[in-house]
């Protein structure tokens, strides 16, 4: 039979299993700690991989959008006047003179609009349809510095240019000039039909016809002001042996922004800038 422990071997064993369930217990704790520790420094090296990888990230998107950058720069160029926007790249160098007259089968109306009433004062109302907004922002600018600047006399048709030609060499005519010194005087004054520029929609008279335009305050205006909006005078004073065509100061032609500021700052005509600039 087995012998009954004495209470001191019960005292010694309960010692033992006490430690035993301690020394469990820390050993658990420590572990507990140490899983803690790991998983605290695995979080932080987590966090410096995701840092890393929004920096790298953030390097591409601005590369990406520096590489972007030419195709905005390759969008129209605007400038914006009063409630419009002007493409300031949109040109026309249409050359229409005696010498380089429009092909026969020219669609004179293919690109007109009418403009409204309270940019004129002239009967005669149809521009080229592009030129319209350019044309509109000229007049407002004017008049918010109280300039009167209106359309007097844009578009011709074919038929309407041949009754003032017609009309001005028989005028020579009946003043007693023969028919070939008439029709030669007439040409420094009026377009042969099929050789104006105003057929194109692309010239304007501004509020008159003729030399009283020197003196009004809009010329001064349009001098200083026109190729903003993308209009030359197309008729100096001292090109007339180049153009041939008497001194208008009231004939103004589009041409574009870029192109206006050019011929301006060149002080040529548009047949002397083209002969220039020819490829």
């Amino acid at each position: 039979m087995a012998k009954k422990m004495t209470a001191r071997q019960r005292a010694i064993r309960r010692r033992n299993i006490f430690l035993v369930c301690v020394s469990l217990a820390l050993i658990l704790v420590i572990a507990l700690f140490i899983w803690l520790v790991s998983l605290l420094f695995s979080g932080s090296d987590d966090t410096t991989k995701n840092d890393s990888q929004i920096q790298s990230s953030s390097k591409v998107d601005v590369d990406s959008s520096e590489d972007e950058l030419p195709a905005v720069n390759n969008e129209p160029k605007v400038v914006q006047k009063g409630n419009y926007t002007l493409d300031v790249e949109f040109t026309n160098l249409l050359l229409v003179n005696e010498k380089n007259p429009l092909p026969e089968d020219y669609d004179y109306e293919g690109e007109l609009v009418s403009l409204d009433g309270k940019y004129r004062n002239g009967q005669l109302d149809k521009i080229n349809r592009q030129i319209e907004p350019y044309v509109k922002a000229m007049c407002e600018a004017a008049w918010a510095e109280n300039v009167t600047l209106k359309v007097w006399s844009p578009y011709r048709s074919y038929a309407t240019q041949k009754m003032l030609f017609d009309n001005r060499v028989n005028g020579y005519i009946n003043q007693g000039y023969s028919a070939q010194e008439a029709e030669k005087k007439a040409l420094t004054i009026n377009a042969r039909p099929g050789t104006s520029e105003h057929h194109t929609g692309l010239a304007i008279d501004f509020n008159c016809a003729n030399d009283s335009f020197e003196g009004m305050p809009a010329f001064k205006w349009m001098q200083e002001h026109a190729h903003e909006y993308g209009f030359i005078m197309r008729y100096p004073k001292d090109k007339t042996e180049i153009t041939g065509v008497i001194y208008e100061p009231w004939h103004w032609r589009f041409v574009g922004i870029s192109e206006a500021e050019k011929i301006k700052d060149s002080g040529l005509c548009l047949e002397e800038y083209l002969e220039k600039n020819k490829d």
